[in-house]
């Protein structure tokens, strides 16, 4: 058995530690992550290596040479652009003349190979992945097998929704040499996304073998420390070099220390450190080689690389030193700070929580860094959420915060290209959208400023101006704001290009435009008037005899502006209400002014919900039927996508009237992309919707409550139910297991049928719960199947 060891990577979101070092170098415990792995299969009697190589190749080279050393024989095979996980091995084809195991450099391991080759020869599989569980699924391949381990779908890089498993591809690969054969040579090729999926397809023996042991793979900053203190606690069974002085402190070669040091632990100290008077070594302490730690220093989960001078009464709490730094006297480091090789940092100077300083730069004295030096902080959560970038106005969504996301947004989506901005209308929201067209303008985006627009709008006149995007600063009535993001056809973006922005935004190195040609900017002010041109056309009467309505509606003026001309051309008087009129007393106001029917819109222009003449409140699952009906009225043989748990009837309704629904996701890009060639939505438009319900009162002849008499009933029931983010995964495979047996649809969550109805199980892709939502053949029904399944739900909880 042969190995290959891919050692190409960049490692760029472990910058700055990784700026002039490749991934597979970055050390754990004193030594470069890939000697451990080279360790773990010269252990398990592989000794013949192959190293893809391709970023900074001569560093890999110039460490582990011929490997005998290390007591293997290393074989280099150098990529000059990038070819993909397969396609670099490819590159190694004429070595490769027996089963191989693939395996990263930058991941460390303690899985038992020779069990996991022994499990591939039994089953006589072309390609077997080795897997392991993972409490946090989402940044991983997640790997579906059944009870054989034949592997039976995949999905790569999941959202929460998608997340049917905790099973998680580990990136180590035990392959017969035959499966190279299925590509050409220097083509960029990829094992998750196309060879093991082309298997799969074609039915080849194809299987997963769920290793028990340790796996980290150390792709970020927090988790490159975690492996570390994991090494500490002994949860990773590798070898950690030098004697352990106390139980749990490991202790190099030539180590000189003061009888005094303060030994708390559990710790590393590498080779040739001398530690000083009073030096604190407190727990998860990890100091590589060659380091001074000065009289009255104290560190505490703090990671050090080779060769740094520590002065007296340094402050280190949690932060990560790469090597060759000098840390003058008095400094002080807080937690989750990064320092990049060969930095001097001044006397008594102050790095703040989350602050990164790129390699090779020079902090005075007495300086407070608040931000990092080449841009801002780190932020623990996700930047996207389902709706967009949210936060709260001023706090976190601040000018600073606004500036740098723009601007890492431009430079991973934009440079060079137009893009659209425009704001709710509120100062503040102005105020970010004018921050947002700076930073876009400073990477090269020609701005077009659309003014105080609503999100329909500002979606409209992205494909109006045949835009390749926009941003638009909304502020929702919950005091929240968004920055939402659109693609070139108005959808929100997708979820590649949300990675690229935020890998772009934790990276914090932008390519920014030369001083004298920054982008462009311009106002654009007639696309409210233009939205407004294209929601008349499209409720147009044709025709059909126009019945005196009156609506009272509730709403905010700047969205009334809009709503008014719509219902003069249907034939509908509009009393306004303030904006401030509490929604409870909406059916009181239609009832006293004889109303055909109440109107309340949200600020946005987005959601609505709606009064019948007799005061009765149209909501959810039956306002969500109604805007189907009557869309497909208007628009006869349309296809229009709707989520996964709209009532069912949807899909007799619309054939009935010659069009036809397709099931998707429950995000709003996987809805609305079935339609993309609409410019308008009845879900996500309150106005469109609007004007295709009164124009189906208008061709019915029926006032709403009897117009509403026609749908069908349905019975849908929602509960949400609180879970750890840790257990989403475990719990989505444990309930996939339980419906066995039953008909499942795998869309977005878990889909079980029953006789009569069916059960949604939904994990939050921004909270740490789960819905679940139930259609029943009547109310008790459908309460039944909720109750049922949050047993199963908190039972395999507990």
């Amino acid at each position: 058995m042969k190995a290959v060891i891919m050692a190409g990577g960049k490692g760029t979101r472990l910058r700055p530690l990784t700026c002039h070092l490749p991934k597979p170098m970055v050390p754990l415990a004193g030594r470069p992550c890939m000697e451990y792995i080279i360790e773990l299969l010269e252990a398990h009697g592989i000794i013949d290596i192959a190293v893809t190589i391709q970023y900074l190749p001569d560093v890999i080279r110039d460490y582990f040479g011929d490997g005998s050393r290390h007591g293997v024989r290393l074989h280099y095979f150098e990529e000059t652009v990038p070819l993909g996980t397969a396609g670099s091995v490819k590159n190694a084809a004429p070595f490769l003349d027996e089963p191989f195991v693939v395996i990263s450099g930058d991941a460390l391991t303690d899985f038992d190979l020779t069990q996991a080759i022994r499990f591939h020869q039994e089953k006589r599989s072309l390609a077997t992945l080795v897997l392991t569980r993972a409490r946090h699924p989402l940044e991983y391949g997640v790997v579906m097998t059944d009870n054989d381990g034949r592997i039976v779908r995949f999905l790569e890089k999941p959202s929460w929704s998608e997340v049917f498993s905790d099973t998680v591809n580990t990136g180590i690969y035990i392959l017969e040499p035959e499966v190279l054969d299925r590509f050409e040579p220097d083509i960029a090729y990829d094992f998750s996304q196309q060879l093991f999926p082309g298997l799969l397809s074609e039915g080849k023996p194809l299987y997963g073998y769920i290793a028990d042991g340790y796996w980290s793979d150390i792709g970020t900053l927090e988790q490159y420390r975690q492996t570390q203190f994991d090494m500490l606690d002994r949860k990773a069974n590798v070898r950690i070099r030098g004697t352990e002085l106390q139980p749990g402190i490991y202790v190099g070669e030539n180590v000189t220390a003061a009888p005094d040091v303060k030994w708390i632990g559990p710790a590393f100290i590498g080779d040739g450190c001398r530690i000083g008077e009073g030096v604190e070594i407190g727990e998860y302490s990890i100091v590589g080689q060659g380091n001074v730690l000065s009289a009255g220093s104290v560190l505490g989960r703090t990671i050090l690389w080779d060769h740094n001078h520590i002065a007296e009464r340094n402050e280190l709490l949690g932060s990560t030193l790469g090597s060759r730094i000098f840390c003058k006297e008095s400094a002080r480091f807080a937690d989750g700070s990064v320092v990049g090789s060969h930095c001097v940092i001044g006397p008594k100077a102050v790095v703040e929580p989350h602050v990164k300083i790129w390699p090779k730069k020079q902090i005075r004295e007495n300086t407070r860094l608040t931000s990092s030096f080449v841009w801002g902080e780190h932020l623990g959560r996700p930047l996207y959420s389902a709706y967009g970038v949210t936060g709260t106005p001023n706090l976190d969504l601040t000018p600073e915060f606004a500036a740098r996301f723009a601007t890492a947004y431009g430079s991973a989506l934009a440079a060079g290209k137009r893009l659209t901005v425009s704001s709710a209308p509120h100062e503040f929201a102005r105020l970010i959208k004018r921050t947002v067209a700076a930073g876009l303008q400073s990477v090269g985006v020609d701005v077009v400023d659309l003014g105080d627009v609503l999100p329909p709008v500002a979606r409209f006149a992205v494909r109006e101006l045949q835009s390749a995007g926009g941003i638009h600063v909304q502020l929702g009535a919950d005091g929240r704001g968004c920055l939402e993001c659109y693609d070139g056809q108005g959808l929100p973006i997708d979820k590649a290009a949300e990675r690229k922005v935020e890998n772009g935004f934790r990276q914090e190195d932008y390519g920014r435009a030369p001083a004298e040609s920054p982008g462009s900017y311009r106002t654009e002010e007639t696309m409210t008037s233009s939205y407004l041109g294209a929601l008349l056309a499209f409720s147009t009467l044709e025709g059909e005899g126009a019945l005196p309505l009156r609506a009272v509606v509730c709403t905010h003026p700047a969205v009334f502006a809009l709503l008014r001309p719509l219902l003069d051309a249907l034939g509908c008087e509009a009393v306004h209400l303030p904006a401030e009129a509490q929604r409870e007393r909406l059916a009181e106001h239609v009832r006293a002014l004889s109303a055909d029917l109440g109107l309340w819109l949200d600020d946005d222009a987005r959601g609505m919900s709606l009064i019948t003449s007799g005061g009765e409140s149209v909501t959810g699952d039956r306002l969500m039927l109604l805007q189907y009906v009557s869309f497909f009225h208007s628009f006869k043989s349309a296809v229009i996508g709707a989520p996964v748990s709209a009532p069912h009837l949807l899909e007799s309704l619309a054939e009935g009237l010659g069009a036809r629904i397709v099931r998707t996701k429950q995000q709003i890009r996987s809805i609305m992309e079935v339609s993309a060639d609409l410019a308008l939505h009845p879900l996500f438009d309150g106005l469109f919707a609007t004007g295709l319900i009164v124009r189906n009162m208008h061709r019915s002849g029926l006032p709403l409550d009897e117009l509403l008499r026609l749908l069908p009933s349905v019975y849908v029931r929602r509960e949400r139910i609180d879970c750890p983010w840790d257990r989403k995964g475990e719990i989505m495979r444990r309930m996939l297991q339980e419906t066995k047996g039953r008909p499942v649809e795998l869309i977005d969550g878990i889909k079980v049928h029953h006789d009569g109805g069916w059960v949604l199980l939904l994990p939050d892709s921004d909270d740490p719960a789960f819905s679940v939502v139930a259609q029943g053949q009547h109310d008790e029904h459908a309460l039944s199947l909720v109750h049922e399944y949050r047993e199963q739900l908190l039972n395999l909880m507990q």
